[in-house]
């Protein structure tokens, strides 16, 4: 899968400042477990999200037809404006 650097590199800018801001709670002793952090979510959203841009989609197939079900309703939507004018 190829993806341009740059997502993963937007992504990573946000991630970072996310993770500082997790450490920054985890320090603190307050929280039991990591995922107990304000921050966790957020931080655990963009690890994510950069490891699914690296490794490619986990779930090809839903993918695929939740990429088709929108196209074949774009287009559809396209068409109909098209005729109507």
């Amino acid at each position: 899968m190829a993806v341009d650097d740059h997502a993963i590199n937007s992504l990573r800018t946000w991630h970072d400042l996310a993770y500082e801001e997790l450490k920054k709670e985890w320090i603190t002793g307050q929280f039991e477990k990591l995922s107990d952090c304000p921050s966790f979510k957020v931080t655990a959203a963009y690890h994510e999200a950069m490891n699914v841009l690296h490794k490619g989609c986990n779930f090809p197939d839903v993918a695929a037809d939740q990429l088709q079900k929108s196209i074949d309703e774009e287009i559809q939507l396209e068409r109909f404006w098209k005729e109507t004018n």
